[in-house]
């Protein structure tokens, strides 16, 4: 089973991203053992993101410039990262991520050209996730 990591900067605070995101976490307790790690947004979060980063995980941050995928390549990703068994996603706060921590990932990831805040990212890359896995599963959930 693939131990997934979201280090996110700042916490969620409108109740229905948090309630998004913990349905999704849910859902996907089936396919894979999530953890998030909220990091407060201040001036050491260049430090406390290096430290919580898991030992052996594939770093991917999500980065506006990174690398997009379709739901299907992103499906084959996660695949892929099962076979190494640990994954970290990085998701940045209002002020992005510093640099050190993107020039020290594995992948630049970008869910998309346009920026979007950092709660409703959340729950973008949740749902991506969990698309991959019914994708990979050939459930009906992705059309």
């Amino acid at each position: 089973m693939l131990h997934i990591q979201i280090i996110q900067v700042g916490k969620t605070k409108d109740k229905f991203f948090i309630d998004a995101e913990g349905e999704f976490i849910k859902r996907l307790s089936r396919y894979a053992k999530v953890q998030t790690d909220t990091i407060e947004a201040d001036s050491g979060e260049e430090e406390k993101i290096q430290k919580r980063i898991w030992k052996d995980s594939y770093k991917v941050v999500l980065e506006i410039k990174g690398k997009e995928f379709s739901s299907e390549e992103f499906a084959k990703f996660l695949e892929k990262s099962g076979e190494k068994g640990k994954v970290t996603f990085i998701i940045g706060g209002p002020h992005g991520i510093p640099k050190s921590v993107i020039e020290s990932a594995d992948l630049k990831f970008s869910m998309s050209r346009m920026t979007f805040t950092h709660q409703m990212i959340r729950v973008f890359l949740l749902e991506q996730i969990y698309r991959g896995f019914t994708i990979l599963e050939g459930k009906t959930y992705h059309y």
